[in-house]
């Protein structure tokens, strides 16, 4: 067995740090093709080695591989100035285990069918704002009904003031560039430039939070409520060690900055492709029309996930020695999941550049070869919501708009925060149909 590290790019660790941020679909499949995959980056703090993993064996040793040994919190530390220590992107071990079995009542599947009534009706109202015809920016319009709906599922918010004010503070928030995003980890520049107004906006969305969280406790119907905010109250209030008003404002802040922003990202991306594939998009209003299931509607979300994953990379940092696709790992190295390399594998996905989503009609996709939401023990929690609410909002539009490209239709991938969103904002022209 192999116990040195792969080789990897030489460039300073700090440029690896914004490039692996900033440029994943260019720097993953460039190292992968000179150096081979796996392979090694060097980031921050210094003397932090990641190597890159793709092929299905390796992420398989990896998802299957014990929690108490691939921590996921230490690898995401970068997500730690933005979501909190107490976020569930960042907690490992038995922390991590009690947060998510708080969690996962909320996202079971008659839980998500519920929530599929008032995704249309957000849905159907942030719609009815759009234009009625000619170009729009999608990124734009889908952050807002996303936000929409994420804020009604976490708060239960409908009211105007308070919709109005939390609005902007997430948006500014959650638009860290890779520069802040890095920057944040190093206290000296938190005082100043966008760092400074990084600070501020974090501590406005905790005040915000902690509002939101004294009124529910305070909520004579709170127990008649279903939103996420009121269960976590609640299920504070039953268990045993409780949480802490820190622990729910960290959750909070994650379910928000987490819980739109990736899907507003996907269904840009699918808006994109449909635009670019007519027989793809009118094979949807067919299948639409006949009111029957949306398969191939869900097969577009999910080739959509596939060609452009929102978030191209996952973390686990080892807390002893560990063996991957037959190399031995020492403690302390993060293991890194490709997301961009695995979803481009010719071996699972012939001409992998194309957009295809009759590759998932009739196989269904396996965990380590098609993995937007992770994998394993602390794969997201929420995908099957994200999945529902992407139909939801693709079904809609495509009953109302036929969607044609501008330009090429073609956008390269843009760093936000850990996201990849279409680098001119997903521009499609809408004509009615």
């Amino acid at each position: 067995m192999h116990t040195h590290l792969p080789t990897g790019p030489r460039l300073p660790s700090l440029l690896q740090a914004v490039l692996t941020l900033a440029a994943p679909s260019a720097l993953f499949p460039r190292a992968a093709r000179r150096y081979g995959v796996p392979f090694t980056l060097r980031l921050p703090p210094a003397g932090r080695r990641v190597v890159a993993v793709a092929s299905p064996g390796d992420l398989k040793d990896v998802f299957a591989g014990s929690p108490s040994v691939f921590h996921a919190g230490k690898g995401n530390d970068l997500l730690r100035p933005i979501l909190g220590r107490h976020s569930l992107l960042l907690q490992d071990g038995d922390e991590h285990a009690r947060a998510r079995r708080l969690l996962a009542p909320a996202f079971g599947r008659r839980e998500i069918s519920g929530y599929r009534a008032l995704v249309e009706e957000v849905t159907t109202q942030q719609l009815g704002r759009w234009p009625g015809s000619g170009q729009i920016r999608s990124h734009v319009l889908l952050n807002e009904l996303t936000l929409e709906v994420i804020l009604r599922v976490v708060f239960g918010a409908t009211d105007p003031a308070t919709l109005d004010r939390i609005r902007p503070i997430v948006g500014r928030a959650v638009d860290a560039s890779p520069v802040v995003m890095v920057g944040m980890m190093m206290p000296p520049l938190r005082s100043v430039g966008p760092w400074r107004r990084e600070v501020r906006d974090l501590a406005e969305i905790a005040d915000f939070l902690q509002g939101q969280i004294d009124e529910a406790r305070r909520d004579p119907e709170l127990a008649g409520r279903k939103d996420l905010l009121a269960l976590l109250v609640r299920a504070s209030a039953e268990d045993a060690r409780g949480l802490s008003d820190e622990e729910l404002r960290d959750q909070l802040v994650t379910l928000v900055a987490a819980g739109h922003e990736t899907t507003a990202t996907a269904m840009s991306w699918a808006l994109l492709e449909l635009a670019r594939n007519p027989r793809v998009q009118e094979r949807c209003v067919a299948e639409i029309a006949e009111g029957g299931e949306l398969t191939y509607l869900g097969a577009v979300v999910k080739e959509t996930l596939r060609l452009h994953p929102v978030v191209p990379m996952i973390m686990r940092t080892l807390q002893k020695p560990a063996t991957i696709g037959g190399r031995d790992y020492a403690e302390g190295v993060t293991v890194s999941p490709s997301i961009v390399l695995a979803h481009r594998a010719e071996e699972a996905y012939p001409s992998p550049q194309e957009f295809d989503p009759g590759r998932f009609l009739d196989d269904v996709p396996t965990p380590t070869t098609w993995l937007p939401f992770g994998g394993g023990a602390r794969r997201c929690i929420g995908a099957s919501f994200a999945l529902m609410e992407g139909e939801v909002i693709l079904r809609q539009i495509l009953e109302r708009y036929r969607l044609e490209p501008v330009g090429t239709g073609r956008e390269w991938p843009r760093a936000r925060n850990v996201t990849l969103y279409p680098w001119r904002r997903g521009r499609v022209r809408l004509t009615p149909r």
